[in-house]
């Protein structure tokens, strides 16, 4: 996988929480390896599987869907 910042969730941008989830959904086995480590001092962030259940439902609610909107003259 290629490095990559992990997006933030900033109030001002709608869609910055759903850019972040959808960031660490994607990146989740080297998140999962950064928090397990003990060195690195990140334990308390390690996310329980149905956490990241949450996570993944919250993105698919999150995700914009694009309808095809008829538009009368």
């Amino acid at each position: 996988m290629p490095i990559r910042i992990m997006p933030r969730d900033v109030s001002t941008r709608w869609n910055s929480t759903y850019d972040m989830l959808c960031f660490a959904i994607e990146y989740r086995k080297a998140i999962e390896s950064m928090t397990s480590e003990r060195k690195n001092d990140l334990r308390q962030f390690e996310l329980e599987e149905e956490e990241w259940a949450i996570a993944v439902e919250l993105c698919d609610m999150l995700k914009v869907r694009v309808c095809d909107v008829t538009v009368e003259h």
